[in-house]
């Protein structure tokens, strides 16, 4: 498309002129990364808050879905716990981009116009010094809520929900680099970036399910990263998980299932025994073509366009200057 060809032909523009300021690509590259990992370091003050927020907000989430059995009743928690640990997760990375990348685009643009060096060594030396210390958060979260929650066992599937967690905060803070990108003020960031997570929590997967999505919104539901985060947590928790049948009790208790006000009997036809049929009602079944790597593949496509989206936004805006000519 002419969008596509747009993005593209300023992405190469942008690489091209990356070499065109003193010292070329590379020695641009060193000298940024070495300004941003000392940026990174000064800021131990954010970096402490946002740890103790993670932490905390495992704490709270591990005790209210504290060891989680395998009744009928933790089906809901356990979707309830990965929903709003995808949320979390990507409102936090953000709302944190948001509120800096705005400050520090006025002085990158004070920079540009002066030609110190160009915009893709710069994007590149920023991600490459921000994204180590970024993992750190959502693995820290992930390492408390786990075991407290009582999340399926085992390794393999432990080092998978932290793996998708931090994949999707890097996500959440490519979107809020492209919102910053265009966005004229950090208020107007601030009012602009919770309004696009929004939409993506609406259409994430848990609220509205993705065969009930009407046409017209369905390329939303494809471009949100709280949907695969959510499914890839969901494939990774329900897939071999057995659930006990529900049990027969009535509203006023001592009876049995079937009068007025009671529950069916125990293998009621409602009943979900396996994750299996848990993540078929969900619409993220295997024979949906839905798995653990393909929602990690569509959160890696949905963080490289917002990166290159950012690129280009970042060189339409650049500051333009008249020539002072001689008469």
């Amino acid at each position: 498309t002419a969008g596509a060809g747009a993005l593209q032909s300023s992405v190469q523009s942008s690489v091209a002129a990356a070499g065109g300021g003193p010292g070329g690509f590379f020695s641009q590259f060193a000298l940024l990364l070495r300004r941003s990992w000392r940026q990174v370091r000064r800021d131990r003050a954010t970096n402490g808050v946002r740890l103790a927020t993670s932490l905390n907000s495992a704490l709270v989430f591990g005790s209210i879905f504290w060891r989680m059995g395998t009744k009928q009743s933790s089906i809901q928690d356990r979707l309830g716990l990965l929903q709003v640990s995808a949320i979390n997760a990507a409102m936090a990375a953000l709302m944190k981009t948001l509120t800096a990348f705005t400050k520090e685009k006025v002085i990158v643009n004070r920079e540009r116009a002066s030609g110190a060096y160009g915009m893709f060594p710069y994007l590149l030396a920023k991600l490459a010094a921000e994204l180590p210390v970024g993992a750190f958060f959502p693995l820290a979260f992930g390492a408390v809520v786990y075991p407290m929650a009582g999340l399926h066992p085992g390794l393999g599937r432990f080092s998978k929900f932290c793996g998708l967690i931090t994949l999707e905060s890097f996500s959440s803070s490519a979107v809020g680099l492209a919102v910053s990108a265009v966005a004229p003020s950090t208020e107007a960031a601030v009012a602009m970036g919770p309004a696009v997570m929004v939409l993506f929590i609406v259409f994430g997967g848990y609220y509205v399910n993705a065969e009930n999505v009407p046409r017209a919104f369905r390329w939303i539901n494809g471009c949100s990263l709280i949907k695969w985060a959510f499914q890839g947590l969901c494939i990774n928790e329900f897939d071999g998980l057995e659930f006990a049948p529900s049990e027969a009790k009535t509203a006023l208790g001592g009876g049995s299932g079937g009068k007025r006000g009671g529950a069916p009997p125990p293998g009621r036809s409602s009943d979900q025994r396996t994750g299996e049929d848990v993540l078929a009602r969900l619409s993220f079944a295997a024979a949906d073509g839905c798995s653990v790597g393909s929602a990690a593949r569509a959160q890696v496509n949905v963080m490289s366009f917002c990166y290159l989206l950012t690129l280009h936004l970042l060189e339409k805006t650049a500051p333009k200057f008249a020539r002072i000519e001689e008469i």
